[in-house]
């Protein structure tokens, strides 16, 4: 493979790149999902999710959401997981202000530009070992595709904000969310605070990196930090383009038996319409539609709201948001484990 440590020439100096803000210049590009269940996986986003099968080859599988040639990438790993996340760049500029923030922080970087990139669907990226280990991978150039989509419904909403959002959960909330302010000038929308059981209050932040109401959620527990979750993500989201998208693809998923981890509602804060279902590789995976738009210039940060739904999101088979045995079980695995950070 041929990788390699790699800078940009011309790089401007730290102390100018810590002066730039790069808000909305950044937007959530590709996925990158580890699984031995690769039909599994083919079945589940061809069939109930409407993704376009662009690539099959023994041990990958890439899908289409627009004109991107991979958003979805599927590889055979035993992770089960999400392993990597692609961060799409307005421009070279916004790349060396972030290289250069890395560089500051010490943190090592790869240069990719051979069939790994390719694989991905771009000409080129920078990497390195982000949060819990997944790799965060920074790009430019997309390699676009003209064909149209072969896709039961209408298609997704992508543009500039970005192809969804991802939700994880940390022990370690306020570094991380650092984290994503330091790399990105990520802001803070909202907050959501909610009771996961009879004596554990969960503290969720939104983090938007552009006008999409958030990219990244990061959820923690209130008090003694645990993590409930094997894998590093809770949950991804991919927003659909009309209402239809969303009950046919509700309907898609219930008819060929996946199961849901919440059902259709409405969350308080960006809006968003949508249901959780749960993927082969046991993370969740959010459909939703007409997620809220922030106006920069009318927003009123700082807002915290005391339930996650207005209404609906539902858990079949169960009365309330309380924890599961496993869910202890993990939780209490948590505490012997340190979370990785970059810095």
């Amino acid at each position: 493979m041929n990788q390699k440590e790699h800078g940009i020439e011309g790089k401007a100096q730290v102390g100018e790149n810590r002066a730039t803000d790069i808000f909305g210049a950044v937007r959530m590009g590709y996925l990158v999902v580890g699984s031995r269940k690769l039909d599994a996986w083919k079945q589940f986003l061809t069939e109930a999710i409407g993704l376009h099968l662009a690539h099959e080859a023994p041990g990958e599988l890439a899908f289409r959401m627009d004109e991107h040639a991979r958003r979805l990438i599927i590889e055979e790993d035993p992770a089960e997981d999400a392993i990597a996340v692609g961060w799409e760049l307005d421009d070279e500029s916004v790349l060396r202000v972030i290289l250069d923030r890395l560089e500051a922080k010490g943190v090592k970087v790869d240069f990719v530009d051979d069939e790994v990139a390719a694989r991905r669907g771009v000409e080129s990226l920078h990497r390195f070992a982000g949060p819990k280990g997944m790799s965060i991978e920074l790009f430019t150039r997309p390699l676009l595709v003209e064909r149209p989509l072969e896709i039961p419904g209408t298609g997704f909403n992508i543009g500039a904000a970005g192809m969804g959002h991802m939700s994880f959960m940390s022990r370690e909330p306020e570094r991380s969310i650092a984290f994503w302010q330091d790399l990105f000038d990520a802001r803070i929308s909202d907050r959501i605070e909610l009771s996961a059981g009879r004596s554990v209050i969960l503290d969720v932040t939104f983090l938007r990196v552009n006008q999409r109401h958030h990219s990244i959620a990061i959820a923690a527990t209130r008090g003694m930090s645990i993590d409930f979750f094997r894998t590093r993500v809770q949950h991804v989201n991919l927003e659909v383009a009309t209402l239809d998208d969303l009950s046919s693809t509700y309907e898609r998923c219930k008819a060929l038996g996946y199961r849901f981890a919440r059902s259709v509602g409405q969350h308080p804060n960006d809006k968003e319409l949508s249901f959780y279902v749960v993927t082969p590789s046991g993370f969740d995976l959010e459909i939703g539609w007409d997620a809220l738009a922030v106006d920069e210039v009318t927003w009123q940060p700082g807002k915290t709201y005391p339930n996650m739904s207005t209404w609906g999101h539902d858990i079949p088979g169960m009365f309330s948001s309380d924890l599961s045995f496993s869910h202890l079980i993990r939780g209490a695995r948590s505490l012997t484990k340190t979370e990785f950070l970059p810095w």
